[in-house]
């Protein structure tokens, strides 16, 4: 209660605004596209080919790094979470919503019921959650807010939620039921998905192949 006082007298409604402060302090900074690609052409890696080696290699690398620290316990029991879910609400935006659609589509050849949660029009389907259901949610710093507020939701609903994100300080991990982490090596500071794709591929064979044992 002490704590709660001292965050309203500083202006906040409460301690989770005034963490939220920090964490996004504590989040590493990216430049922006225009920096990014001034760097590259001062360190003269801008032509095509080397920045294809440079790019295969930081995904050599983050494949290297999931293989080695994956938490196959959480992989289980992401696995088991969304396999026993009524259907399958996918979400994640910008850089994370390749690995989301993707999601979507292999669940689809899997006859997995699944949701694409896209954003597209600024449309909130929050409302198609129903008990019984799960919510896959995929966000990376800087994390996307409404991914964050779809999984809160969930949450609140008593719907099990697993989690993609990259760390344990992402506000992400602490919302999930199973939480799955994916760290990417970055060239010029931009970053591929090669490990995380394969995560993801990984998962959602896994839980169509633990849906067709169930039936």
């Amino acid at each position: 209660s002490a704590v709660m006082r001292f965050c309203q007298i500083l202006g906040y409604t409460g301690f989770s605004e005034l963490q939220k402060l920090f964490r996004e302090a504590y989040a590493p900074g990216w430049p922006d596209y225009a920096t990014r690609m001034k760097n590259l052409k001062q360190s003269g890696a801008g032509t095509a080919p080397a920045l294809l080696a440079e790019f295969v290699e930081a995904g050599r690398l983050s494949l290297e790094s999931l293989a080695k620290s994956v938490d196959e316990a959480a992989l289980g029991a992401a696995v088991a979470l969304l396999a026993q879910a009524e259907t399958v609400h996918v979400v994640g935006l910008r850089r994370a919503f390749p690995v989301a659609a993707y999601l979507a589509y292999v669940f689809e050849k899997m006859a997995v019921p699944a949701m694409l949660h896209d954003g597209v029009g600024k449309l909130d389907h929050r409302h198609a959650l129903r008990k019984g259901d799960a919510v896959l949610a995929i966000s990376f710093a800087p994390y996307s807010e409404e991914t964050l507020a779809l999984a809160q939701d969930a949450r609140a609903r008593g719907l099990s939620v697993v989690a993609m994100t990259d760390g344990a300080a992402s506000p992400l991990g602490k919302l999930g039921t199973a939480v799955l982490t994916v760290t990417e090596v970055d060239f010029g500071a931009f970053r591929s998905l090669s490990a995380t794709i394969a995560m993801a591929l990984a998962l959602a064979v896994a839980v169509g192949s633990a849906r067709e044992e169930a039936v």
